[in-house]
C-alpha cells in the first residue's frame, strides 16, 4: 500500500525533473523562439553569424529575425537586419533583399553600414538582370528596367559616398550596365532604321550619347548618326557628328570610314 501511496508522487516528480533539465545542457529556447533561455543579444548574434558565415541561411536567418524582434533596442538588431537582407541576397530573393535594405536605410539614416546597405540595393538590381542563353533573345533585346535601376543606384552611391572601397567595384558594374544600356539603344535605332524612321534614329542616338558615355557603343553610334544626317540632307549635322567621331575615336574602324565620308563632302 505504502509503495503505491508514493508511486504517483514519484512519477511526477521525474517528469518534472525531466522537464527542467532533461537535455543536460543547462539552456532551452524560449516559446515560438530560435534564442535560447538566457541568450543575451550578443550572443544570439554571434552563434547565427557563425552558421551565416557556414553558409547556412536556413538556420541562421530565423535567428536573426528573432533578434530583431526581442532585443529591438540593441546594436545587434541592426545588425541582425542586414543579415536577414544578407541571407535574401544569398538566396537569389533579390526583392525581398532591396526591401529589407531599404527599410534598414529609411530607419537608420545614421547607421554607420548605410553604405554597405545601399551598395547591396544596387547590386540586388544588377542581380536580376536577364541573362544571355541560347534559348532567349540577346540581353541587349530584352527588358532593361533593372539595368536602369541598378545604374541610378550606382550613379547615387559614387557621388555619395565617394570614399567608400566598393566604388571601384561600383564603377566597374556601371560600365557594364552603360554598355548594356547603350547596346538597347542602338539595337532599338537599328529597329527604327529597317522602317525608314530616320527621326526615330537620331532621337535614340542622341539619347545614347547623352546618357552613357563610355559604354564603348559610341564609334558605331556616331557613324550612324553621321549617316542618318546625310539621308535628311542635314549636312553639317552630319559633318559634326563625323568629325567628332574622328577626334575622339581616332584608332577605330569606325574612324576611318568616317574620314572616307568627309573627304567626299569636301569634294562635293
Amino acid at each position: 500500500m505504502r509503495v503505491g501511496f508514493f508511486r504517483p508522487l514519484l512519477f511526477a516528480f521525474l517528469a518534472v525533473a525531466f522537464a527542467c533539465g532533461g537535455s543536460g545542457s543547462g539552456k532551452t529556447k524560449s516559446k515560438g523562439s530560435m534564442i535560447e533561455r538566457g541568450e543575451d543579444a550578443r550572443g544570439a548574434y554571434e552563434r547565427a553569424l557563425l552558421d551565416f558565415r557556414r553558409g547556412d541561411c536556413l538556420g541562421a536567418e530565423p535567428i536573426f529575425r528573432d533578434i530583431r524582434r526581442e532585443f529591438p533596442y540593441s546594436r545587434f538588431a541592426a545588425l541582425a537586419e542586414l543579415r536577414i537582407g544578407d541571407c535574401q541576397f544569398k538566396n537569389e530573393a533579390y526583392p525581398e533583399a532591396i526591401q529589407t535594405y531599404r527599410q534598414f536605410v529609411r530607419i537608420r539614416p545614421s547607421h554607420k553600414e548605410i553604405p554597405y546597405a545601399r551598395f547591396r540595393i544596387a547590386e540586388a538590381y544588377y542581380n536580376q538582370i536577364p541573362g544571355g542563353w541560347f534559348m532567349t533573345p540577346p540581353r541587349h533585346e530584352r527588358d532593361q528596367s533593372a539595368a536602369r535601376d541598378a545604374l541610378i543606384q550606382l550613379r547615387r552611391f559614387v557621388v555619395d559616398y565617394p570614399d567608400d572601397q566598393r566604388v571601384p567595384e561600383a564603377n566597374e558594374l556601371m560600365e557594364k550596365c552603360m554598355g548594356l544600356l547603350a547596346e538597347h539603344e542602338f539595337y532599338v535605332a537599328r529597329f527604327y532604321l529597317k522602317r525608314d524612321a530616320y527621326r526615330g534614329v537620331v532621337s535614340r542616338l542622341r539619347g545614347l550619347l547623352a546618357s552613357y558615355p563610355g559604354s564603348g557603343v559610341e564609334p558605331e553610334a556616331l557613324l550612324l548618326l553621321g549617316e542618318i544626317y546625310l539621308k535628311l540632307d542635314e549636312v553639317e549635322a552630319a559633318r559634326q557628328a563625323l568629325n567628332e567621331l574622328v577626334a575622339r575615336f581616332p584608332d577605330t574602324g569606325e574612324a576611318k570610314r568616317a574620314q572616307g565620308i568627309l573627304g567626299k563632302l569636301a569634294q562635293g
